[in-house]
């Protein structure tokens, strides 16, 4: 194991401990420190996309503000990764930045101890503490010519790691000071992240009459892919109502119409999964398996609305009901939903709906030009109402 360790122009044995078994752990990942070079596995379009999705993206000003502008100002380059060590933002000194692609150090490129050996993003995510690492103690040649000081940076809620924050140039990177700069620009965006989801921690999940489902906390939402929207959206209305998650085969059932889909079924899971734990507003809610069910309730607004209506509360279940359940959806699990959803609204308004809570089912798109409802409405309102003209108008005679 110690061949692939390099015997210059410092050998193991020397090392700091904590360096000394970064480079124990390095060699059992590469076999020729001297041609490792960090590889970049993604395309720039899935970067791009990739940064828009991750948590970190809402602290960059953070990171501006109190490392980046001071870095750039002293010759040095700030790199911002992920949990994995993928580089997702490199800024700084320009000529810096010029010489740290010649190693690889750019984004797109992954700087885990599995990927390159020891560097201090490398160390930071492998031992979940601030590292320094000066040039030639780096276990790959490439990275020789720099010096880095870097710290992981956690979700304010779970202490998982979200990413590391790396601060690398030259000698100044790893000064005394630097990595106590690297760590108090880390606890400043970790308070900032902590106020995101600063509510109640109950986590959102927004799937009536819209194109856009989000997922969220009450002061940040993010949108979600129609699939992700339709997993969970059944998992929290089946979890509620039978208190039970959902087996692999039914689940896709509910999805595809059949069963028989489990492995297409699997990969989505592994998307939504990622996707729950790399982003704050989730607040810390996973999706567990065997059965597939959420970690925690989520206030589905779906099933809020059938609360109320189940309670009699028509006029709340008309505040949250602003259209079906996820339009563009063909899942049959959905559409079923809707359907039920829409029927039980419409009888409960038809059967006991007021004239105020009638025209505001009314104004809902789906029952525009119900005529059983327009008749009813007309029988409930007032003979002086002024709304009495616009359905008189509009009932066929």
């Amino acid at each position: 194991m110690m061949k692939a360790v390099p015997d210059e122009p410092q050998t193991w044995e020397v090392l700091k401990p904590l360096l000394r078994d970064s480079w124990i752990r390095s060699a059992q990942f590469l076999a020729d420190p001297g041609r490792a070079v960090a590889p970049v596995g993604i395309s720039d379009a899935d970067l791009t996309d990739y940064r828009m999705s991750h948590p970190l993206r809402h602290v960059l000003p953070v990171f501006e503000k109190l490392l980046i502008q001071p870095a750039a100002e002293a010759g040095l380059i700030v790199a911002i990764g992920d949990a994995a060590g993928r580089l997702l933002w490199v800024d700084g000194d320009r000529a810096s930045l010029r010489r740290a692609e010649s190693s690889a150090f750019h984004p797109g490129a992954t700087w885990s101890e599995e990927a390159i050996g020891t560097s201090a993003p490398g160390i930071a995510l492998a031992t979940g503490r601030g590292a320094q690492v000066h040039q030639d103690e780096h276990f790959a040649t490439s990275a020789h010519q720099f010096s880095c000081s870097a710290a992981p940076i956690r979700h304010p809620q779970t202490g998982r790691i979200l990413g590391v924050v790396d601060l690398t140039g030259d000698e100044k990177a790893v000064a005394t000071h630097s990595l106590a700069l690297v760590c108090a620009a880390v606890s400043a965006a970790e308070a900032e992240l902590k106020s995101l989801p600063a509510d109640t921690g109950v986590v959102h999940l927004t799937t009536l009459g819209t194109a856009q489902p989000q997922l969220g906390l009450r002061t940040a939402r993010q949108t979600l892919c129609l699939r992700h929207a339709e997993i969970l959206t059944l998992l929290a209305w089946y979890s509620t109502k039978h208190q039970r998650g959902l087996s692999a085969g039914e689940l896709a059932e509910l999805l595809f119409g059949e069963m028989g889909h489990e492995v297409t079924l699997r990969a989505e899971i592994v998307r939504l999964r990622r996707f729950l734990r790399s982003t704050p507003v989730s607040a810390g809610l996973d999706l567990q398996s065997k059965p597939y069910r959420l970690s925690a309730p989520v206030d589905l607004d779906a099933l809020t609305a059938m609360t109320a209506l189940t309670a009699g509360d028509r006029s709340a279940a008309l505040d949250m009901y602003t259209g079906p359940l996820l339009p563009a959806s063909e899942a049959p699990g959905i559409r079923s939903l809707r359907e039920h959803i829409s029927a039980v609204l419409r009888e409960a308004l038809l059967a006991d709906g007021g004239p105020d809570e009638l025209c505001r089912y009314l104004q809902l798109r789906e029952a525009a030009t119900d005529q059983q409802v327009m008749y009813t409405a007309l029988r409930v309102l007032p003979a002086d109402s002024p709304q009495r003209a616009t359905l008189v108008a509009s009932v066929q005679p």
